[in-house]
């Protein structure tokens, strides 16, 4: 048995991360490691060198905390078992038919709701010439479910229309005016602060 650890055995968080590593799988990255929090609810990254994680711990001391722990003893069962690829068998979780069900037949209509509130803020540019732009929250709103609906721009204009009708939009575009917006640098930062909203309420599962 390795005694790589033995220097820090007094610290709980060597304790923590073998407990990780024991009871939680571990996926490796490009950049480095997936490492389950211990609640089951959320992961942290831990880079390839081992220097840097996440997790909350880390940010605040900048010390090696329990998930870097955790890949080091994930490290040490591979060089003891090289034969074992994985060494953790991963949880399963059963479905719950009716909910999911459920969920997948007003998807389209709740995602059109979370995105009309996001989109609503979005401020208009100033324009002083030229025809009249459409708002840009609403082509930023049909930029967005035009490729969630996964739809030509012709086909798509019915869900569009019908967008209209239940007020997710003032004004309907036509199908080209989308595909112009879509060709638009400055919608990027736009759709990434939508994303960075609309992730807000699950932080708390990453803690």
């Amino acid at each position: 048995m390795s005694t790589r650890h033995s220097s820090t055995r007094g610290d709980p968080r060597v304790t923590r991360g073998r407990q990780i590593a024991t009871n939680f799988p571990i996926e490796k990255t490009v950049h480095g490691w997936f490492v389950p929090s211990q609640t089951g609810s959320g992961r942290h990254h831990v880079t390839r060198n081992l220097e840097s994680c996440t997790c909350p711990d880390f940010k605040k001391r900048q010390e090696t905390c329990k998930h870097i722990h955790a890949v080091r003893f994930h490290l040490e069962g591979l060089e003891d078992n090289p034969d074992d690829v994985i060494t953790v068998p991963t949880p399963k979780y059963s479905q719950n038919w009716p909910d999911y069900n459920a969920a997948q037949t007003i998807e389209k209509q709740a995602f059109q709701t979370l995105l009309h509130d996001l989109c609503r803020g979005i401020p208009n540019p100033p324009q002083e010439r030229g025809r009249p732009r459409l708002p840009l929250g609403d082509m930023v709103f049909a930029s967005a479910f035009k490729v969630y609906t996964g739809l030509s721009g012709r086909r798509f204009t019915t869900d569009l229309r019908e967008a209209g009708e239940r007020g997710y939009l003032s004004r309907v575009p036509h199908y080209n005016s989308i595909f112009n917006y879509l060709e638009k640098p400055e919608l990027t930062p736009i759709i990434h602060a939508l994303i960075t909203r609309s992730s807000l309420p699950l932080q708390r599962f990453s803690e």
